[in-house]
């Protein structure tokens, strides 16, 4: 074998002289990622074969040939015994090799009328649509599983906070909803996402188009797509699909691991309003009493980490001249990356919701009388007083209350120095007020009112 054949490089055309450099060669790369792709390139190609025999650039012998031979090679890679060889590039090249070991002559006119500037963007977004559906999927499966937990703490007053600072009666049902609901805008920007991939790469050349008469139309609709994409240097050339895709995996890892955070928090002794299994918790290798929580640490980080992702890929595709650089090559990495991380993300998050159970009475129990302020200022509002002033007054009774055994005294107290049409009456209101009571009262849209999240349910089994 000479020199000149010794990478797939070479192969390529008789244009050089020497081998590549073996450090550049070993970069250069991406089979060991790019292998992933196997499904998607195989039936790109069985597109683009069946194209050309269709505008005559090849026989229609030599096109039956060449699918029969990718429709063996479909199932060496399913199946795991298809052999890749040191030599192969990445995965275009290495199913156009094994074709070519195959089928013989006609292998080598698949790749007519394409680059594989146009084959990797074609491979890597029907990727992102086989792998954003699957991802949808388990999204509303997880929004599901957190209505269904949410119907069961309707009733179940607990502490909402603003600041990490209690701020007034919530519910179980309320805090899971929440979840829920920014969980049901991420699974929304995924199917904004999958829309958005409606459009085939394929044909887009090296950067600028071919001079055969290809039917880009025609793989097109073979691959499911309504249309080409409308510039062959920005398909070629961009990579602000896989950034976008990356960027909702990033935000979509926002709130699981803003869940995994209050899981973590919640579960430990301080709070001790969650339990979580022996199954998703580890020991210490010293501490025999440690009990850790380490299944919702880990959807803690696994949800931060896609927003490095999207941040490294945003920058390596800044500040290019239009049309294909290598600067993009590292895009499938960190993709699959996010990807993976955010479905690990989605599975431990569900694990740890449909396991966990809640003190109830803890729960209550931490919503002190302080948590009525806002009824009360509210209740002053009805009475008669500008917000302002209720505000005030009431934040005096919060103050005094420190001091004189809770809101109740507390209001009582500032009675007695700014007196209020009605106050004794609402007084008398606010000494007989539970967390039960706060939490009914709480009847707007959108609330924890237990009738608002029935409501918000509902609308999340709807979604």
């Amino acid at each position: 074998m000479s020199a000149e054949d010794r990478t797939p490089a070479r192969s390529l055309g008789g244009r050089f002289t020497e081998a590549t450099d073996a450090l550049l060669e070993r970069i250069n790369r991406s089979v060991d990622v790019d292998r992933r792709l196997w499904d998607q390139d195989v039936r790109g190609s069985k597109a683009h074969a069946t194209m050309l025999a269709r505008v005559g650039l090849i026989s229609a012998d030599e096109a039956k040939a060449i699918v029969h031979g990718l429709d063996a090679i479909h199932e060496e890679l399913r199946t795991g015994a298809f052999e890749f060889l040191p030599s192969d590039e990445d995965i275009h090249m290495a199913v156009e090799r094994r074709l070519g070991e195959r089928i013989g002559a006609p292998a080598r006119k698949l790749h007519t009328g394409r680059s594989r500037n146009d084959q990797v963007i074609l491979d890597t977004t029907m990727w992102m649509r086989d792998a954003f559906t699957v991802l949808r999927d388990d999204l509303d499966a997880l929004i599901r599983l957190l209505a269904d937990r949410a119907e069961q703490g309707v009733d179940a007053p607990m502490p909402s906070f603003t600041h990490l600072q209690p701020a007034q009666v919530s519910s179980v049902g309320q805090w899971l909803c929440a979840h829920a609901a920014e969980l049901s805008r991420a699974r929304r920007r995924v199917g904004d996402l999958l829309a958005r991939l409606d459009e085939s790469p394929l044909g887009s050349g090296a950067s600028a188009g071919t001079y055969l008469p290809i039917d880009r139309q025609h793989t097109a609709t073979a691959l499911g797509f309504t249309r080409p994409t409308l510039n062959a240097t920005q398909t070629t050339g961009s990579r602000t699909d896989v950034i976008d895709a990356i960027g909702v995996l990033a935000t979509t890892g926002v709130g699981l691991s803003r869940l995994g955070e209050e899981l973590v928090l919640f579960a430990s002794p301080a709070f001790a309003w969650l339990k979580l299994p022996d199954r998703l918790t580890t020991g210490s290798s010293l501490l025999p009493q440690k009990r850790n929580p380490d299944g919702a640490e880990l959807l803690r980080v696994l949800g931060k980490l896609p927003a490095g992702d999207f941040a490294a890929l945003a920058s390596a595709a800044s500040g290019l001249v239009s049309g294909y650089s290598k600067d993009l090559q590292p895009d499938k990495t960190l993709l699959f990356r996010s990807y993976d991380n955010t479905r690990d993300a989605v599975s431990l998050a569900a694990l740890h919701v449909d396991a966990m159970s809640w003190d109830a009475a803890r729960m209550e129990a931490a919503c002190g009388s302080e948590l009525a302020a806002l009824w009360l200022a509210d209740r002053l509002v009805l009475a008669g007083l500008p917000f302002r002033e209720a505000h005030h007054l009431v934040g005096r009774a919060v103050r005094l209350g420190q001091d004189t055994g809770g809101l109740a005294a507390g209001f009582a107290a500032a009675l007695g120095e700014h007196p209020v049409d009605g106050g004794e009456g609402i007084s008398a209101e606010l000494a007989g007020m539970t967390p039960a009571k706060l939490l009914a009262g709480l009847r707007t849209a959108g609330g924890a009112g237990p009738e608002s999240v029935r409501a918000q349910i509902q609308a999340l089994r709807g979604a």
